[in-house]
C-alpha cells in the first residue's frame, strides 16, 4: 500500500512570481506579496503549485507538500531545520533554518514530504 500525505490541509495563496519559478519548487519571499526561487540558505515560505501565469503563481503555504532535497544529509522523519538549496529544493540546515515536520522521505527520488 502506498502512503500519501500530499494535499492534506493544503492552504494556497497567489503571489507575484519571479522568473524561473517552477511547479514543485521551494520558494522564498522576495518582497511584499512576491516569491522567487529560494537562494541557498534562505528560509522557504512555501512550494509553487503551478506554472507562472501573467507574472503570478499559486504557492502552497500550509499543509503537506512534496519537495526535492539536496545535500549530503537527507532529511529525517520528524522535526528538521531546513533552508532553500538555491536549486528549487531544500536542504538540512545546521542551525537557523525553518523548523518543518518531515512526514516522509524518498531517498531514491531525493524528495521529502513536509508539513508547511
Amino acid at each position: 500500500m502506498e502512503i500519501c500525505f500530499e494535499g492534506v490541509g493544503q492552504t494556497a495563496a497567489t503571489f507575484q512570481a519571479e522568473e524561473g519559478v517552477q511547479p514543485g519548487m521551494a520558494v522564498t519571499l522576495t518582497g511584499s506579496g512576491a516569491v522567487g526561487r529560494g537562494a541557498d540558505g534562505a528560509l522557504p515560505c512555501g512550494v509553487a503549485l503551478g506554472r507562472v501565469r501573467g507574472g503570478a503563481a499559486a504557492v502552497q503555504i500550509g499543509g503537506a507538500a512534496r519537495v526535492s532535497y539536496s545535500g549530503a544529509a537527507a532529511p529525517e522523519a520528524g522535526w528538521q531545520s531546513l533552508v532553500c538549496d538555491g536549486a528549487g529544493g531544500v536542504r538540512v540546515s545546521g542551525s537557523g533554518g525553518l523548523s518543518c515536520l518531515v512526514l516522509a522521505v524518498d531517498t531514491q527520488a531525493r524528495t521529502a514530504v513536509l508539513k508547511l
